[in-house]
C-alpha cells in the first residue's frame, strides 16, 4: 500500500477486503486519512523565508551568499532545501506510521476471522449437544412408555382370561416370521409383539386383522423400528377366531390384501 508492507501482507489484506465490506471500508478510510495527512504537511514555504532571501540578495549580493566557484554550496542549505528535507522526513515518518497501522489492521482482521471461526465451531458443537439432548429426552419418553406398557402387560398376564395367539409365517416365500397377539376378553384389551417381521417400504405399513366368521375386522396398523421391540396396543376384536397381518399402503386399508399376508394364527380355546 505504501511500499513498506510485504507482498504476502498486501495479498492477505486485499483478500480480507474482498471477503468483508466492513474491512474494505476501514482500509479506504485509513488511506483517505493518509492522503489528508500528507496534504496537511505539503504546504508552501513560509512567506517570511522568501522575503528574507530576497532581502539578503538585495543588500549583500548573490556572491556574498554563495561565492562563485567556492565549496560553500556543499555546506550551505537554502531555506527551500530545509523545507524540502523537512517534508521528506515527515513523509517518511508518515509512511512508517501508515505501514505499521496497515499491518496492525491486517493482524486485527486475521484475529477477527479466527475468532469468528472459533465461535462458529463452538456454536456447531453447542447445536450438536442440544440435538443429542433432545434425542435422549425423546428416547427417555419412549422407554418410559415401554415401561408403562410392560407394567400394564404384566398386570394383564395375571388375569386368568388372557389368551395368547401366536401368528406364524403365512407363506413359504417368507420363512421364520413370528408375531403374537395377547387378548384380554374381560377388559377387552389387546396387545401385539413383533418377533420377526421385515421392515416395510416407506409408503407401506403392516395391518392387523381379526377374522370373525370368515370376515376380516380391522384391528389397526402398527409401527416397526424401536416401537416393534415392545408391546403395542391394538384393537380388541370380540369373537375373533383368527388373527393375521398383511402389508398395506401407509395408513391402512378397509380390506386385507390376501397376497400380502405375512403371518396368521388361530385363537386357542
Amino acid at each position: 500500500m505504501v511500499g513498506l508492507a510485504t507482498d504476502q501482507e498486501v495479498r492477505e489484506l486485499e483478500a480480507a477486503m474482498a471477503q468483508s465490506p466492513e474491512v474494505k471500508t476501514a482500509v479506504d478510510a485509513a488511506q483517505l486519512d493518509m492522503e489528508r495527512y500528507v496534504q496537511f504537511f505539503s504546504v508552501a514555504p513560509p512567506e517570511s523565508v522568501k522575503e528574507s532571501l530576497f532581502q539578503r540578495l538585495a543588500t549583500e549580493g548573490a556572491e556574498s551568499i554563495v561565492p562563485a566557484g567556492s565549496s560553500a554550496d556543499e555546506g550551505y542549505s537554502y531555506p527551500e532545501e530545509e523545507v524540502v528535507k523537512e517534508k521528506r522526513m515527515v513523509s517518511a515518518a508518515w509512511q512508517y506510521i501508515a505501514a505499521a497501522a496497515i499491518l496492525g489492521l491486517a493482524a486485527s482482521i486475521a484475529f477477527i476471522f479466527n475468532y469468528r471461526k472459533s465461535v462458529d465451531e463452538w456454536k456447531n458443537k453447542y447445536q450438536a449437544l442440544l440435538f443429542d439432548q433432545e434425542k435422549m429426552v425423546a428416547q427417555q419418553g419412549v422407554f418410559q412408555t415401554k415401561m408403562q406398557q410392560a407394567e400394564q402387560m404384566l398386570e394383564h398376564l395375571r388375569q386368568s382370561d388372557m389368551k395368547m395367539v401366536r401368528m406364524y409365517t403365512a407363506s413359504k416365500a417368507r420363512a421364520g416370521l413370528l408375531a403374537t397377539v395377547y387378548m384380554m376378553p374381560k377388559s377387552e384389551d389387546a396387545y401385539l409383539t413383533i418377533s420377526n417381521l421385515p421392515e416395510p417400504p416407506a409408503d407401506q405399513q403392516y395391518q392387523l386383522w381379526g377374522i370373525v366368521n370368515n370376515k376380516p375386522v380391522d384391528a389397526g396398523v402398527f409401527d416397526m423400528g424401536d416401537a416393534a421391540k415392545g408391546f403395542q396396543k391394538v384393537k380388541y376384536v370380540p369373537g375373533a377366531q383368527l388373527y393375521a397381518v398383511t402389508l398395506e399402503k401407509k395408513g391402512g386399508s378397509p380390506t386385507p390384501t390376501l397376497t400380502e399376508m405375512y403371518v396368521a394364527g388361530k385363537v386357542g380355546g
